[in-house]
């Protein structure tokens, strides 16, 4: 097959370039590149998940419908999805031959485009897909961007504000690398275009989500939504729901939005009209959760008395504290007697997830978990600390205790949040149903628990525990599910306004 010459007003190159000194410099800045111990953490930071192959082989026959010329790959990887292309165009009996733009930034994956694919022309840049500049418009993408968190990335304002005036208002900043893909990907589509794009699921529920969503369905972008299931584990050991977003231009103003749930790669090959569900646009609220709306599950629906408020309006829901080391400012009941420690410096304190079952936590299973040897003692120092006490001070200090990111931002080091305890306590992470805690024993509680605290004058007890037995009620494993985040292998995970965003019946709160 021939190849053209490098054409400028496209930016790609024919075989793989090296980074000038703009993308060195924004991808230094934007992914934190520093020198990685071991390639395991590399990918972490470089948000790698890798396709797995049959997966990649129904996104690619499904960007194949249209015949399209031009294909964007704007995270290359491994190059799973030329791979694809290439035995997908093998079992056609005509010639076509796309041309494939790629992107990848990783230049310690081995990507040898003209020995693996040499009857497709590929062209290679090794440029970061966000700050390439292109003008270029593509018939077809298939991609899985990368995966990165919002704190790992420090892209220049100009790069922010393209994606604000693209969407029509601020994007969080907040925002998953993967979203920002997504975003450019549409912007790069030609009429009738089509991209085909394995993601997360977060963006559907996550505060971030939002705006994207809202702009998706102004623009009438989504064609298609095809959802693993909560168990599946599509990216291996990463644990993160999986889902794939199929964004078509030319859609007419009435076409209905087509979804269904599937557990693995072979399912989508086998799939029946009948487990596909149609959505229109006026249908998702881009306010609203949307994986239990789109996947209509057969989990029991939410059932509570049509008069409802809001948790906010009764209660607030705070993080556990977080103490920046555990393993000091938490002690065993034994290594309280062994540093002679007085009880008055130390509180009762819940540590880990699974010291906790649902129901009443009293005094006696807090003894239990003394006697397991369990860490139940948080410190909480009185103004004057006798001689043991500055001992123990001296050995965290010793051990840079102080000089720690959490402790050393606090007014006094040693002393963790101030706060009482809380009468309910919620599991932050679950899967079958969160752990609902009344907290009798009125121990602290660290991270892996949020607290649930009363907003009414007076502490009504009566009240307070009307609602713990509502929150551990089948109508409230519901609510809380439709509330929830979900990664992979069907964990789920609750955040403070989740818990407080769920419906209550109004009679809790007479």
């Amino acid at each position: 097959m021939s190849r053209r010459r490098f054409n400028p007003a496209t930016a790609f190159f024919l075989r793989p370039s090296p980074l000038n000194c703009y993308d060195a410099a924004i991808l230094a800045t934007a992914l934190k590149t520093r020198s990685l111990p071991d390639a395991s953490r590399r990918k972490r930071r470089l948000g790698q998940v890798f396709t797995p192959r049959d997966i990649a082989d129904w996104m690619v026959r499904a960007a194949l419908a249209d015949r399209p010329k031009r294909w964007l790959d704007p995270s290359l990887g491994g190059g799973v999805f030329i791979d694809a292309l290439r035995d997908a165009l093998a079992d056609t009996d005509d010639d076509f031959a796309p041309t494939v733009y790629a992107f990848e930034i990783d230049d310690q994956l081995d990507i040898k485009p003209r020995k693996q694919w040499p009857q497709i022309d590929v062209r290679l840049a090794r440029r970061d897909f966000l700050t390439a500049g292109l003008r270029t418009r593509f018939d077809a993408c298939v991609a899985n961007p990368p995966y990165v968190r919002h704190h790992e990335l420090e892209y220049p304002p100009a790069i922010w504000q393209q994606f604000d005036e693209q969407i029509g208002t601020r994007i969080s900043r907040n925002t998953n690398l993967y979203c920002l893909f997504i975003l450019r990907i549409w912007s790069m589509l030609a009429p009738n275009g089509r991209a085909v794009i394995i993601t997360p699921l977060e963006w559907l529920n996550a505060d971030f989500g939002r705006a994207i969503k809202s702009y998706l369905l102004n623009e009438n972008a989504i064609d298609s939504m095809w959802l693993f299931d909560d168990a599946s584990t599509v990216f291996g050991d990463a644990l993160t729901t999986a889902g794939i977003t199929v964004l078509r231009r030319g859609r007419t103003a009435d076409e209905p939005i087509r979804v269904a749930t599937i557990s693995n790669g072979q399912a989508l090959t086998r799939l029946s009209s009948s487990a596909i569900k149609e959505f229109k646009r006026r249908d998702l609220d881009p306010d609203a959760k949307w994986t239990a709306l789109l996947r209509q599950q057969d989990e029991r629906r939410v059932a509570i008395e049509s008069n409802t408020t809001s948790l906010a309006t009764f209660a607030t829901c705070s993080r556990g504290i977080a103490t920046g080391a555990n393993d000091y400012f938490t002690l065993t009941e034994n290594q309280r007697r062994e540093r002679e420690l007085d009880k008055r410096d130390l509180s009762p304190c819940v540590t880990r997830a699974s010291d906790l079952q649902a129901g009443v936590f009293d005094r006696e299973k807090w003894q239990q978990l003394c006697e397991a040897g369990k860490r139940v003692w948080l410190l909480t120092p009185r103004q004057t600390c006798n001689k043991n006490f500055v001992a123990y001070l001296d050995a965290g200090r010793q051990r840079g205790i102080d000089r720690r990111h959490l402790p050393s931002h606090r007014p006094v080091w040693y002393r963790p949040e101030n706060r009482p305890p809380a009468p309910i306590l919620i599991s932050v992470f679950f899967r079958e149903r969160p752990r609902v805690v009344w907290n009798e024993m009125g121990a602290l509680n660290l991270t892996a628990y949020h607290g649930i605290y009363t907003k009414l004058n007076g502490e009504n007890e009566q009240q307070l525990y009307a609602l713990y037995k509502w929150l551990a009620s089948d109508a409230a494993t519901d609510a809380l599910l439709a509330q929830s985040r979900v990664y992979g292998g069907g964990l789920r995970k609750l955040e403070p306004r989740d818990v407080m965003a769920v419906q209550i019946p109004r009679r809790l709160v007479r």
